[in-house]
This record gives structure tokens, C-alpha cells and sequence, in this order.
């Protein structure tokens, strides 16, 4: 029996370790390549071979096969984003060879000519020459260029010269001839990288690079990518779902002393990491970052003028380009938050280091949040709505007025501001704030204050505002603008030490937190 048992594990132990050996082994290759396969260029797509073509059901309107000049049946058929070629599904390959795209680099000497695409204008299009109606008829009649905008009926276009100004957005785009690529052999292809970019020849230039997420905001994102392919040079439009930010930020490392503007449409989640990179690169100048706000919150956009959300039924790309040209640049706090663990069994976890740039808090609110952020990345998150949203927060919020889980959260953690110990009332939430808007736009320092002299509350000041919350049921006065929170002080450095297990959400983004001990201190400025 014995020998037999003792074989039997001898055997195990020979199996085990083997296993053990290869699945680390297999685990650490798989990280090794995926590093060095890690593409951090901006992705050039090669305009000469075809269109990028999208969906037709995406338009708003009827349109005509640029090849056969039939109207595409509606929900069938596709254009092209970048120049506004459309084509039905049987004449693709025939619109590639037969019309160019919008040009991504060129090497002509000479000024850049307008691209002129026929038919299927833009609703509302007026002749750029005799300033009628343009593009109304049936059928596939009248021009425009794909770069300047500008419509012309066909007996019109005679009269219009034949270089382009690339119209009213032009110190916003980058133009073919000063873009300059490489090719780069990979292990399956060769493809194209950005590697220089000449300075334009006139003044206030400023390109506008364009982030988004095509999954955001119930994939309004990709819609938005769309639309700004279509006027500005469609390298400058970054997908964050295919690279990440440092990829897009490569613009700026090529254009030098000219500072760029990022356009990042999105939540606040993907502003604080656009932000976080352009802080990991240390780019001077650093480019201005404008938001267009996308899904539910948004506490930044509204701080800093760009609203709650954007509507893409009443506000057009070009809406959003005129607010850019008005806009004027700010600077904005960047906060260090350290995350210290506790020793646990003698063992030390390593610190963590975030920057934080609208608020934390820790608690109740927290949890609602982490409740809602588990949902949604659940497989049985199926069909999602802004209303939808809505009402998973209401529930998990109305779920913790009723367990109220955190009450005396006072007794879980201890509360420092500039090194000086504060005592706290019975509450189930503490909110660290950076700007004046919290949970999608309620006033949170400000709220309520009557007679009561509270000092003023800024973005820009290099202090922090510190309140508490009594309760779920608080929160939701708060929000209706029925009570006010309890505001402990302004601060330079925050320290709090956590003594149990607690949900923490930093601009937006929630997880569950051991004993730690976090330290929250200024630590630059972003140009906003």
C-alpha cells in the first residue's frame, strides 16, 4: 500500500511541475511578443488601394451609387467616410478603381486642387458661386470637395479656381503635403507610419486630433469618427479601440513648437486617460484638450463649458468645430493619488500611483458605482440605453438606502487634510473634489450654502474640497437640490487611512479597495 502511494505521488509530482514549467513559460512568451508587436504609431490606412467604406444605414438621407447612379435601396449599400463616395454593393470594387480617396500624404510640388466628388451633398447645400440651392434634384447631380466643403452646381464649377483653401477649418487640418510616411516591413506586410509632419504655410495653425472610442456612448463614437474623417485628413481621426492615446499623441511629438488640440469625445473615464498620457510623454507644448461628451455624467465637460452630452441630432461636426474655435485654454490641477497597502502576513503590496482629476470618493456612492460598473461588464449586459443606465443606478442606489451597508464609515477609515486629524459626524461617504460639479452635475461644495461663508471653489487653485455624506437617501436630496453635504474643509494634501475592505471610484472609475493608506497631492497642471 505504502509504495504504492509513495509511487503515486512521486508520479503526481513529476506531472505537476512539468505543467507548472509550461504554462509559465507559454504565459511570459505570449507577454514578450505581444510587447514587441505593440504598435504605438498612428495607424495610416493606404487611400490608393480602396475606400473606407461604411454602412449606408449610417446616413440620414437617400442616396445614389457614385458608379451606376441608381438610388441605393434604404439599408443597403455603402460610402466612403473619408471622401463621400458611395456605391452600391455590387459596384464596389469598380468605385475603388475608379475613384481616388481622400489623399492621407502627397508629394506634389504644387498647391493642393480641389477633390471634387459628384453628388449626394449634404442637406441644406448652397453653390459656393451663385449661392442657390445646391444638390436638391433627383439623381446624382452637382459637386463638393472633400476637403474645403464647398458645393457647386455642375455649370458653376467653371467659375471656381481650381486650388483649394481647405475652407473655414483649415488651421484645424493637416494638410496631404505636409504629411510625410514611411514604409515599414513587418513579419506579415509592409504598412505605413507617420514619420514627419511640415509646418503649414500660414499662420495660426493648430491641427485638431481627434480621439474616440468607436464603442462609446452606445457606439456614438464610431459615428463621430465618421463624421470627422470627412473634414479634417483622416489620419487625424484615432480610433482608441484599435490604439491607444500615445499612439494618437505621436501628432504632437512631430509637429514641435506648434501646440496641437486633442479633441476627445468620450466620458470622463477616457479624458483622465488621454490626459494621463500626455502627462506619461511629457509633451511641450502640451495640447490644448477639448471634450465632446459622450453617454451619462461628464462632470469635466460641464465644468469646463463643453455641456453634459452632445446631441447628434441637433448638433452637427460643425457646431462642435466653431465651439473649438472659440474656446480658450485653461489650466487644470493634476492630482497625485499614492495608494499604500498595509502589510498583511509581513508581506507589503507594492504602492500604486493614479492621477485624479475630477474627484474621489470613498463609500456608499462608490459602491453604487461598482455595482453598476460589474453589471455592465457582465455577459448578461445585453442591450444598453442611456435610459437603462439610469435605471441600474437608481436600483442599486435605492438597494443601498435600504441596506445602508456603510453606515459609521467614520469608524473604517481616519481622515487627515494638511496633517491635521479630523473628526467625523456618523456618514457613509466622503468626496474628494478637484472641479465643482459631482455625480453628473450637482454642485456638491456649493450646494445649499445660504448665508454661510464658504470659501470659493476652483479647478485651478492647487487646494481640494472635502465633504461628507450621511447616506444613500442623502445623496438623492442632494441631487434634487434638497439638503446640502456636510463640508469638513480645503486642503493641499489628503491622507486618509482605510481600516477595512471599501469601494473607491476616481473619476468614474470604480474598485474595491484593502486597508491602505492614500495620499492625495498636487502634482502638475493640464492644459485644457
Amino acid at each position: 500500500m505504502w509504495p504504492l502511494l509513495f509511487l503515486w505521488d512521486a508520479g503526481l509530482f513529476n506531472v505537476i511541475i512539468p505543467t507548472m514549467v509550461v504554462i509559465t513559460i507559454f504565459f511570459i512568451t505570449i507577454n514578450i511578443i505581444r510587447y514587441l508587436t505593440s504598435d504605438l504609431h498612428i495607424p495610416i490606412r493606404d487611400t490608393s488601394k480602396k475606400h473606407n467604406w461604411r454602412h449606408a444605414k449610417l446616413l440620414s438621407k437617400p442616396c445614389y451609387c457614385s458608379v451606376c447612379e441608381v438610388l441605393m435601396v434604404t439599408g443597403e449599400g455603402v460610402y466612403c467616410d473619408c471622401c463621400g463616395v458611395c456605391s452600391d454593393t455590387s459596384c464596389i470594387k469598380t468605385a475603388d478603381r475608379k475613384f481616388k480617396c481622400k489623399a492621407i500624404t502627397s508629394n506634389d510640388k504644387g498647391p493642393m486642387k480641389h477633390h471634387w466628388v459628384k453628388g449626394n451633398l449634404s442637406l441644406g447645400s448652397f453653390c459656393y458661386v451663385c449661392d442657390e440651392d445646391c444638390g436638391s434634384e433627383y439623381g446624382l447631380v452637382d459637386w463638393f470637395c472633400c476637403w474645403c466643403q464647398r458645393a457647386v452646381h455642375t455649370q458653376c464649377r467653371v467659375h471656381i479656381e481650381e486650388v483649394c483653401d481647405f475652407g473655414p477649418y483649415r488651421n484645424y487640418l493637416i494638410p496631404p503635403a505636409c504629411v510625410v510616411l514611411t514604409n515599414k516591413r513587418s513579419s506579415v506586410r509592409r504598412k505605413l507610419q507617420l514619420h514627419a509632419v511640415k509646418p503649414a504655410k500660414w499662420e495660426n495653425w493648430k491641427p485638431l486630433i481627434v480621439l474616440a472610442n468607436c464603442k462609446s456612448g452606445n457606439n456614438e463614437g464610431d459615428y463621430i469618427l465618421s463624421r470627422f474623417r470627412h473634414i479634417l485628413n483622416p489620419a487625424q481621426v484615432v480610433d482608441l479601440s484599435a490604439r491607444p492615446p500615445e499612439a494618437a499623441l505621436e501628432w504632437c511629438s512631430l509637429l514641435g513648437n506648434v501646440r496641437a488640440n486633442v479633441l476627445v469625445a468620450g466620458g470622463d473615464g477616457t479624458v483622465s486617460w488621454v490626459l494621463n498620457a500626455i502627462n506619461k510623454l511629457q509633451l511641450n507644448p502640451s495640447p490644448g484638450v477639448a471634450i465632446l461628451p459622450l453617454g451619462t455624467g461628464n462632470d469635466l465637460s460641464r465644468v469646463l463649458g463643453w455641456g453634459k452630452e452632445h446631441d447628434l441630432v441637433n448638433n452637427d461636426i460643425t457646431d462642435v468645430m466653431e465651439k473649438i474655435q472659440r474656446a480658450q485654454l485653461v489650466q487644470l490641477d493634476r492630482w497625485n493619488v499614492e495608494i499604500r497597502p498595509f502589510r498583511h502576513l509581513g508581506i507589503r503590496l507594492p504602492v500604486r500611483n493614479m492621477f485624479m482629476y475630477n474627484y474621489l470618493s470613498v463609500g456608499v456612492d462608490a459602491q453604487v458605482t461598482l455595482d453598476f460598473h460589474r453589471t455592465r461588464e457582465s455577459r448578461f449586459y445585453i442591450y444598453s440605453s442611456r435610459l437603462i443606465n439610469k435605471l441600474l443606478y437608481l436600483t442599486y442606489g435605492t438597494q443601498q438606502v435600504m441596506e445602508r451597508g456603510f453606515r459609521d464609515l467614520e469608524q473604517r477609515l481616519e481622515l487627515y487634510l494638511d496633517g491635521k486629524s479630523v473628526e467625523l459626524p456618523s456618514i457613509e461617504s466622503i468626496v474628494i473634489l478637484n472641479i465643482p460639479s459631482w455625480g453628473a452635475g450637482v454642485q456638491l461644495w456649493n450646494r445649499g450654502t445660504g448665508n454661510e461663508a464658504v470659501p470659493p471653489q476652483s479647478y485651478n487653485d492647487k487646494k481640494l474640497e472635502v465633504v461628507a455624506l450621511y447616506s444613500s437617501f442623502h445623496i438623492a436630496q442632494l441631487q434634487v437640490g434638497l439638503s446640502q453635504p456636510h463640508r469638513v474643509g480645503q486642503a493641499s494634501h489628503v491622507k486618509i487611512k482605510l481600516k477595512a475592505m471599501t469601494p473607491i471610484q476616481m473619476d468614474g472609475e470604480p474598485w474595491e479597495q484593502q486597508p491602505c493608506e492614500l495620499n492625495i497631492t498636487f502634482h502638475n497642471q493640464a492644459t485644457m
